[in-house]
């Protein structure tokens, strides 16, 4: 009877212990839970604490803000990557929780989509760490979680501006070579981007621009940046166009970037530029020149015709003075009145030269029907006006302005054309006044693409020049090109809105 309750006492002794072990166990792992959730929720951080094998999940107050669209208590691991985790990435995020719960791994990096409070997933990166095990058998898994989305937001607007600019954006090395360029290039140059890449800086450059290059690249290995460093740049199909370099080295990097520009219009521009610079320079020496010769053939003409013309028939009326003196005064009168009558036809001429009447009082058809004739009488150039079209009122300058164009236009064929034949033609379009001019001379030599556009000849002188400048101004254009007549035509063409009156 005494062993019966001794063995009895016993075991209700051990249930007692084990009673007692439980409980400080429980207790234990209750203030383990506590103490670890009150460190969790003491944190500015955005974490995550998984508690196996219960599964069950705990938010920082940081995440809950950014998560919490769902009721968060007594939410276990599966039900918590249903809510939150993107359906393509629900297998690999419960794949890597398993893979830490059971040892496989213990720390691990992801990258997942979350659905954020607003409704949108964002890319995060999740860093996993596997504690060691606590009271029976109890672990835990604590996570990091970092948004990606805002970084990939600006690396996507930067890789925008970067393929949408009109600028040639490179990132390349200090050796001259490009390791990503963006489409301006392609378009530019026409070379695919792996062509681009294969080929230095300075293979790119033309051969005389090459040392230049080399010396650029030398100063941006020393760390020196490179700025509107203008060459001559290779194209597919081996032309060049002008492009401005602006470099900007990193050295602890080894990275180099680039914007260039094109500027193969702006150094057309220049050039045009300068050889109008020279071009004018030329004309105005030119037009001193003529100015001068014009004044010596006026003084001549003054001197040498008219002014004797009038001596003369100044001469014959002072011998009326003294009748008795002459056999036949009358004979005298009358060779008086000739001499005057030359000198007189002789300053119309002059007059229609310089400032012809008709174009102001008859109108512009007459005035160039007039220099048709001059033109045949003067100087033995057959010389035919044609006018087709309903004529308009144009105003003076206007007139002028053909008017000169024609007068200087047979002056060139005159002199430079080697033509016997010339027709100048006016005609009256709903929309324009055309004036043409054909000869069967030599023509002019034209070169390049637009020949039927290309500027005067250099012999043409400064008063055609300056029509094409005045043309310009009213909208009008000047042409050169062949001619039926075996030569070459030059054609004037202004709106007719422009010279209406």
């Amino acid at each position: 009877m005494a062993s019966g309750e001794l063995v009895v006492g016993l075991v209700l002794g051990a249930a007692a212990a084990l009673a007692v072990h439980v409980s400080l166990g429980w207790w234990r792992r209750r203030r383990d839970l506590r103490q670890m959730l009150a460190e969790l929720r003491s944190l500015e951080l955005p974490l995550v604490l998984i508690e196996f094998p219960s599964r069950r999940v705990h938010l920082s107050p940081a995440l809950i803000g950014e998560l919490a669209t769902v009721a968060l208590e007594d939410l276990d691991v599966d039900a918590a990557i249903d809510a939150f985790v993107e359906a393509q990435d629900q297998a690999r995020a419960r794949q890597l929780v398993d893979e830490l719960r059971t040892g496989v791994r213990t720390v691990q990096e992801a990258e997942f989509k979350l659905r954020f409070r607003d409704g949108r997933w964002h890319s995060v990166m999740v860093q996993v760490f596997r504690l060691g095990r606590g009271v029976a058998g109890r672990q835990w898994v604590i996570a990091t979680v970092v948004d990606h989305s805002r970084a990939y937001e600006i690396e996507e607007e930067r890789d925008r501006l970067f393929n949408l600019s009109l600028d040639l954006l490179a990132v390349g090395d200090l050796n001259g070579r490009q390791l990503q360029v963006n489409p301006a290039w392609v378009r530019v140059l026409r070379w695919s981007r792996d062509d681009i890449m294969a080929r230095t800086f300075v293979e790119l450059v033309h051969p005389d621009d090459r040392e230049r290059a080399r010396q650029a690249q030398d100063e941006l290995r020393c760390g020196i940046p490179v700025r509107d460093l203008e060459l001559r740049t290779l194209c597919r199909d081996s032309s060049f166009r002008w492009i401005s370099w602006s470099s900007f080295p990193l050295t602890a990097r080894q990275t180099v970037f680039t914007v260039a520009r094109d500027i193969t219009d702006r150094k057309a521009a220049e050039e045009q530029l300068h050889r109008y610079q020279v071009r004018l320079q030329q004309l105005a020496s030119q037009l001193a020149t003529v100015e001068e010769r014009q004044n010596r053939r006026l003084a001549e003409i003054l001197h040498d015709t008219l002014a004797q013309d009038l001596f003369a028939a100044q001469a014959k009326l002072s011998l009326l003075k003294y009748p008795d003196r002459l056999a036949d005064p009358a004979a005298v009168l009358r060779e008086a009145s000739e001499i005057l009558d030359y000198a007189n036809q002789l300053t119309r001429t002059l007059t229609f030269e310089l400032f012809p009447p008709a174009l102001y009082d008859v109108g512009l058809d007459a005035a160039l029907e007039w220099l048709c004739r001059s033109f045949r009488k003067t100087r033995g150039l057959e010389c035919l006006f044609v006018c087709d079209g309903e004529p308009v009122d144009l105003s003076q300058d206007l007139r002028t302005l053909l008017y000169q164009g024609a007068r200087e236009l047979l002056a060139n064929v005159y002199k430079h054309a080697e033509a016997t034949r010339a027709e100048v033609r006016l005609m009256y379009t709903d929309r324009s006044v055309v004036l043409t001019v054909d000869d069967d001379g030599r023509g002019f030599e034209l070169g390049g693409p637009g020949a039927g556009q290309a500027d005067e000849p250099a012999e043409s002188g400064f008063g055609l020049f300056n029509i094409r400048e005045r043309l310009g101004q009213l909208a009008g254009s000047l042409s050169i090109g062949s001619s039926s007549l075996g030569g070459g035509r030059v054609t004037i063409v202004l709106p007719r809105a422009a010279g209406a009156i």
